[in-house]
C-alpha cells in the first residue's frame, strides 16, 4: 500500500475543571488512536485549572490507522467538499471533533467549542499552498 503524504497528524483537547481527564483522553483515544498523550497543566483566564492532551502521530503505521478509520467512518467524505478552505498557508489540514461524541465512539464534526482540534501536516513539493491544497484533494475521498 502506497504512502499516504502525510508527515504527521496531531490532535489537541483540553480537559476542563469540571471533567475528568480519563473520560477526556478515552475521547483523544477514540479519535486519533496512538500512545500516551503529553500532558501539559494550564491555567485558565478565571485561574481555573486546565488540562492540555496532546498525541502525535510521526510514523507512517499509526498515521495510516488514524486516516483508514476516518475514511471508514465517513469523516473525510465530510471535509472534501472544503478541502481548500481547511488547508492553511502552510500545508497544515484542519478539522475539530465534537469530543462529547468521540467519548461516546461515535464521529461528528464540531458545532460548537467543546472539540478535539485535528491538525495533519501534507507533504507536497513545491512547499506553497496550492499544491497541499492538490494533495488535500488527492487523498480526500470525493474531492475533486
Amino acid at each position: 500500500m502506497a504512502k499516504l503524504p502525510i508527515r504527521w497528524i496531531e490532535a489537541r483537547t483540553y480537559r476542563h475543571a469540571t471533567e475528568d481527564e480519563g473520560r477526556v483522553g478515552r475521547a483523544l483515544d477514540f479519535a486519533v488512536p496512538g500512545g500516551a498523550p503529553a500532558r501539559d497543566v494550564l491555567q485558565g483566564h478565571f485561574g481555573n485549572k486546565l488540562v492540555r492532551l496532546t498525541r502525535r502521530l510521526e510514523e507512517n503505521p499509526s498515521i495510516r490507522v488514524a486516516w483508514e478509520r476516518w475514511t471508514a467512518a465517513g469523516l473525510l467524505d465530510a471535509l472534501a467538499t472544503e478541502a481548500d478552505a481547511r488547508v492553511d498557508e502552510e500545508g497544515i489540514l484542519h478539522f475539530r471533533l465534537d469530543k462529547q461524541a468521540a467519548f461516546e465512539e461515535r464521529w461528528s464534526l464540531a458545532k460548537d467549542s467543546d472539540t478535539i482540534d485535528v491538525r495533519v501536516k501534507l507533504v507536497a513539493y513545491p512547499a506553497k499552498p496550492a499544491e497541499a491544497r492538490r494533495v488535500a484533494k488527492s487523498i480526500l475521498p470525493g474531492a475533486a
